[in-house]
């Protein structure tokens, strides 16, 4: 079983997301499998696209990895909770444009932020 499939088995058991929810991120997984294989033929690569977030605290040097499959990243906008969400909307921040944005895009860094405290960059493979 994969690590994936493991942690969201995980938020399950603790009860951080309900059965059905985790039967959907399994389901997103499982298509970004699937979609991996199909464009492992076509462009030559083994996985399917992924958002990658890379943060380093330049403070204390604490570092922060996360690689997230753009089919699964679809599925996880659901489960932002809805204050975060008009939070963002007040910001004039359209998640689904942003992610719309993302998937549609050709591979490459989308942000890159370095400043005194912290370094970030987010991109798309």
């Amino acid at each position: 079983m994969s690590e994936e499939k493991k942690r969201i088995l995980d938020l399950v058991r603790d009860g951080k997301v309900s059965v059905d929810e985790g039967l959907r991120l399994l389901e997103a997984l499982d298509s970004s499998a699937q979609e991996g294989l199909s464009a492992s033929g076509r462009h030559g690569g083994s996985h399917g696209r992924m958002l990658r977030i890379r943060v380093l605290d330049t403070a204390d040097n604490a570092r922060v990895n996360v690689n997230i499959p753009l089919a699964l990243a679809k599925v996880a906008m659901k489960f932002i909770p809805k204050d975060v969400s008009k939070q963002l909307e007040n910001e004039d921040i359209d998640l689904d444009q942003l992610l719309a944005a993302i998937t549609e895009s050709t591979s490459g860094k989308i942000v890159d932020i370095d400043s005194e405290d912290a370094k970030v960059a987010i991109y798309v493979e």
